[in-house]
């Protein structure tokens, strides 16, 4: 008995707090219900009493006396949250439309505007003339388990077709309660979740906004109106793909910037390293603008952030990489522009180059890394004479064997008269040098060859150490080639002219692969901005992939190593662009929005374009941030996610900056949320907290 009476206590206080003041927040009584919708009876004597019932406004319907509620039949014992969709019409609406067409043209010329509360109509006629009916969505049944839990299912066990269901607005208290509500088991998931991720505890959930219903914000947001915060978990975040999709200038940059910002200041409450890096299209996250109350993310975690761009810029590091020192990212930069440009060069030659790969072997395999070092030197030759400028002093290793320059000797003391040969001094010499070097090195080669043809011997040219084999291999010949600029006929073409184009896309001051610095960054719980919104438009799409390629096959290789990946959060905007309906999934962006999550890979993309993003990706995202998009297809596509259909129209229609409908990992339906304003003071305020609380 005594237990009985405890979980009434229990039920009785989690229940009909749901209510509110439920004297102030009744609106009228259900007279229909399906398993999916419910239809109530409204008047505007309620309406009024609650500042009005607005499209898509939340309410709760109990089939339970509030005050007597340890009477309720046992199945009268929950509570039914429903979403306002539309106005539908009373079996007696025709009845009421002619009369009030009746009653407005019985009226005087002194009578034809508003009067007093019943308009000239006797009391009894406008009660009845209020009387109006309201099509919800079910959105769940909030009940209290046999633990004395508060849940929320997702539908209704149970409908009666004569309805006992009162209606009532939650508003204030109740209204966060059911906004904000999480089941158990999902708390107990995130907070599994937060501990693999290396969190003490979940963190705090982040204030995302307050509740808004329409663009209207006069009555339900009004002065007097208390505003109802948004919470979100930001574990939903950790390793899963959120969207956030709108028109340009509708908050899509201001929603990312505090998320940015709330699983920075989660990440450092417990001292857990979650790196983050925006692909920045636009440069609005690197740079300051007047949306941002003047600051950007930047001035906000001064620590923190570490910024890049593809051309010199003070507070910037340099996205472009050296081609000289890496010559295989280098190279490999060069192929992938000079795939998608339309190029007028072509040949045998620049093929093979364009086909070539300079990664550096293992240096156990002699005869391979011998060649590898040819390859890469003759690369360097290329890159000069096309107009790539090195760093001072720069120096390329030269082949200089015995075994080599004796042949090269026999060859010049054959000549009549005897040739002269320009030897190296040393086997480290500046790029003229060995650009000299080289060149001889090939006409040599190619005078053997045709000698060797005249002969009827076997045109192998210079031969290398393995007997029978050709010193100049097949590749390192197509790099000569183009270095000066003939073909294995002697007939000119295009040669290094072919890449001299791709010259702005090397920088001089980098020392060490951009990619593995970034990663570092990352491991450190850096936020990493890519500013590409300066310099070449082509570094987008190449230097941004490459940059994902190697994180994705980075976290991937540790997880199948055994070994827990660390956190990382990737934000992309114009994310139409790279996963497009068309991607292929085994591309590296498809890749990662796909199979990113198991690999600790948290991806947000934002778009303008939703119908444009593979469907597979969208079917397998878990968070949605959605604001104005004023395209019918778009709106289709949405339509198909979750409950998004009951706010086409007013997605549509509602064009204010940061009024947004959000559908998060942890809450089972959409809220209609105003974004906050991202508020660098505020955020300053508590990083400083932070900081005072660890010392």
């Amino acid at each position: 008995m005594i237990n009985i009476l405890n979980k009434v206590v229990t039920t009785e206080s989690a229940l009909v707090k749901l209510l509110g003041n439920y004297d102030s927040s009744f609106v009228g009584y259900v007279y229909g219900m399906r398993f999916n919708e419910v239809f109530v009876l409204t008047n505007d004597a309620f309406k009024q009493k609650v500042n009005g019932i607005p499209h898509n406004s939340f309410l709760v319907a109990a089939g339970f006396h509030p005050e007597r509620f340890g009477d309720a039949h046992i199945i009268d014992q929950e509570i039914v949250l429903l979403r306002v969709l539309e106005p539908v019409g009373l079996p007696q609406d025709n009845d009421f439309v002619r009369t009030r067409i009746e009653h407005h043209q019985r009226r005087t010329a002194e009578e034809k505007y508003p009067g007093e509360s019943n308009d000239g109509l006797d009391p009894i006629t406008a009660v009845e003339l209020q009387a109006g009916g309201l099509r919800c969505s079910v959105l769940g049944t909030f009940y209290v388990d046999d633990d004395g839990q508060l849940r929320l299912g997702s539908d209704i066990e149970n409908f009666m077709s004569l309805s006992r269901l009162r209606a009532f607005k939650p508003r204030a208290e109740a209204l966060a309660a059911i906004v904000n509500h999480v089941n158990p088991e999902v708390l107990a998931k995130a907070e599994e979740e937060a501990k693999k991720a290396g969190f003490k505890k979940v963190p705090s959930p982040i204030h995302i906004g307050s509740v808004r219903y329409t663009s209207t914000a006069r009555l339900h947001r009004g002065k007097d109106e208390p505003k109802v915060d948004v919470l979100i978990q930001p574990t939903d975040f950790l390793s899963r793909r959120t969207a956030v999709l709108g028109m340009t200038r509708t908050g899509k940059s201001n929603t990312v910037k505090t998320t940015v910002s709330a699983v920075a200041l989660a990440a450092m409450t417990d001292g857990i390293p979650v790196g983050q890096l925006i692909f920045d299209i636009n440069g609005e996250y690197a740079n300051a603008n007047h949306q941002d109350d003047g600051s950007s993310i930047a001035d906000v975690f001064p620590d923190q952030t570490v910024r890049y761009r593809a051309l010199e810029a003070p507070g910037f590091e340099d996205l472009r990489t050296n081609f000289f020192n890496e010559v295989d990212q280098g190279l490999n930069l060069i192929q992938a522009l000079f795939k998608v440009d339309k190029s007028p060069f072509s040949g045998q030659d620049l093929d093979a180059l364009m086909s070539s790969t300079l990664e550096e072997p293992d240096a156990l395999d002699r005869s391979e890394y011998t060649r590898w070092k040819r390859h890469k030197s003759v690369f360097q030759c290329i890159l000069y004479k096309a107009g790539y400028k090195a760093s001072a002093g720069f120096t390329v290793e030269v082949p200089i064997a015995s075994a080599l320059t004796k042949q090269i000797e026999k060859w010049a003391n054959a000549q009549v008269p005897p040739a002269e040969v320009n030897y190296p001094a040393s086997d480290r010499v500046s790029l003229n040098e060995a650009c000299t070097w080289f060149e001889q090195i090939r006409a040599i080669n190619v005078a053997l060859r045709a000698s060797q043809k005249e002969n009827n011997q076997p045109m192998i040219g210079l031969m290398s150490s393995t007997a029978g084999n050709p010193w100049v291999d097949p590749m390192l010949e197509s790099y000569l080639n183009i270095l000066v600029r003939k073909n294995s006929s002697d007939m000119n073409v295009g040669g290094y002219r072919a890449v001299a184009k791709y010259v702005p896309y090397h920088s001089t001051r980098r020392t060490s692969d951009v990619t593995n610095e970034v990663i570092a960054h990352l491991d450190a719980g850096k936020i990493v901005i890519l500013d590409l919104s300066a310099g070449p438009v082509e570094i987008r799409t190449v230097l941004s992939e490459r940059i994902a390629r190697q994180i994705f096959e980075r976290q991937m290789s540790t997880m199948h190593a055994g070994f827990v990946p660390k956190n990382v959060v990737l934000f992309v905007e114009e994310a139409h662009n790279i996963i497009g309906k068309k991607a292929e999934l085994t591309a590296t962006w498809p890749r990662i929005a796909k199979e990113g999550a198991k690999a600790r890979i948290a991806f947000v993309y934002a778009t303008q374009e939703p119908s444009s993003v593979h469907p597979n990706i969208l079917a397998n995202t878990e968070n949605w941030f959605v604001t104005h998009l004023n395209n019918d297809d778009e709106l289709k596509t949405l339509g198909k996610f979750y409950d998004f259909s009951d706010f086409i129209g007013s997605l549509k229609a509602a064009q204010d900056v940061g009024f947004a409908r959000i559908k998060t990992l942890s809450a089972p339906f959409v809220i209609p949320t105003q974004i906050k304003r991202f508020s660098p003071e505020e955020i300053k305020q508590r990083i400083e907290e932070i900081k005072a609380g660890r010392s």
